[in-house]
C-alpha cells in the first residue's frame, strides 16, 4: 500500500488554518482603526483627537510640536527638541500606547476601553 505525502484531508486543514489566520490578521489590522487619542500638557488634558480623520495637528499651547493622524494612529511629526525622542517613537494606535516629549512636557496617549483599568506595567491608574 503506497502512502502520499498529503492526503485530501491534509490540504483542507491547511486551508481552515490559512483562513482563521487571515482573519485574525485582519480583525487585527482593523483594530487601531477609529478610535480617539487624548493630549495632555502638564497632566492636563488639552484636546481629543479623532483618529479616523487623516492630518496634521498643531497645538496652540505648543507650537514648535506637529503631530500627524494617519490611518487610525498617531505620532509626533516633528519638535524643535534636542534629542527628537518624541518624533522616534513612530506612531500609536493600541489602547494604553502613549508618546511623550518630555522637554514640553506633552503626553499623547491612547485611553484604554475602560476607563477604570490600571497601566499593564506599574498597576497605576493613567491620568
Amino acid at each position: 500500500m503506497e502512502r502520499r505525502f498529503l492526503e485530501k484531508k491534509d490540504f483542507w486543514l491547511m486551508a481552515g488554518l490559512l483562513a482563521a489566520a487571515g482573519l485574525f490578521w485582519l480583525v487585527l489590522s482593523f483594530r487601531g482603526q477609529g478610535g480617539k487619542a487624548e493630549i495632555y500638557l502638564d497632566s492636563r488634558l488639552i484636546s481629543q483627537v479623532d483618529l479616523s480623520m487623516d492630518r496634521v495637528i498643531r497645538l496652540e499651547e505648543v507650537p514648535e510640536i506637529e503631530l500627524e493622524v494617519n490611518h487610525g494612529r498617531i505620532r509626533f511629526l516633528s519638535s524643535d527638541c534636542p534629542d527628537q525622542t518624541c518624533v522616534h517613537t513612530g506612531y500609536i494606535s493600541r489602547p494604553g500606547e502613549y508618546a511623550l516629549c518630555l522637554p514640553h512636557r506633552l503626553m499623547v496617549r491612547i485611553p484604554q476601553d475602560s476607563s477604570d483599568a490600571p497601566d499593564a506595567v506599574t498597576g497605576r491608574r493613567l491620568p
